[in-house]
């Protein structure tokens, strides 16, 4: 009973992180947060030193359940902290929330994975849990290099699969940074060809 609750609990997240989205671009609107990049990074910077750990804490669980559609809360990173800076902190979050997936994967196995993916991202996994090591490997950095391809699917599988840790770290502290910065950028430059003025 408690399982079925809490995986409702996650299938309903990532809706309620784009209607959040949605209401928080309204009122930055009715208030003169999105402006501006200036305005916007004013409005979250209030909240001090502590708005660094938030963000880092806030990337690191996007990983595990995805709170806001991929690419968007690395752009409020770049737009709080500037563009590299935010970047960091996103890779940072996101590899962080990587290496927790992957040891719950190894830990709790399929249960685990059953419990964060909707029944059709799960027979996704399934399949590519056929794939040998060597297979695991390359559509890992595949999926790393294509912006916007499923990577945290393939990092949860990574746990499961035969992949030792520290091959599949290798592969994550090279080629994530790559996944973040391409689709960092190219959410950024819409936001600010379609939002920002």
């Amino acid at each position: 009973m408690g399982r079925k609750i809490l995986n409702r609990v996650i299938y309903v997240l990532p809706i309620i992180g784009v209607i959040c989205f949605v209401v928080l671009v309204i009122y930055g609107y009715s208030k003169g947060i999105f402006h501006s990049v200036q305005s916007l990074q004013a409005f979250i910077k209030q909240f001090g030193e502590y708005a660094v750990f938030i963000f880092i804490f806030l990337q690191m669980v996007q990983v595990i359940v995805p709170i806001l559609p991929g690419g968007i809360s690395t752009v409020v990173g770049m737009l709080m902290f500037g563009n590299v800076q935010g970047l960091v902190y996103s890779y940072i979050g996101l590899i962080i929330g990587e290496i927790i997936v992957y040891w719950l994967a190894r830990y709790y196995g399929k249960s685990f994975a059953r419990l964060i993916l909707t029944k059709k991202r799960y027979l996704t996994f399934e399949k590519m849990l056929d794939r040998p090591e060597k297979g695991i490997k390359k559509l890992m950095i595949v999926t790393l290099l294509v912006p916007f391809a499923p990577d945290d699917l393939v990092c949860l599988v990574a746990g499961l699969a035969d992949l030792p840790f520290k091959e599949y770290m290798k592969i994550l502290l090279v080629f994530k940074l790559w996944s973040v910065a391409t689709y960092g950028y190219a959410i950024l430059f819409l936001f600010n060809r379609f939002l920002i003025q």
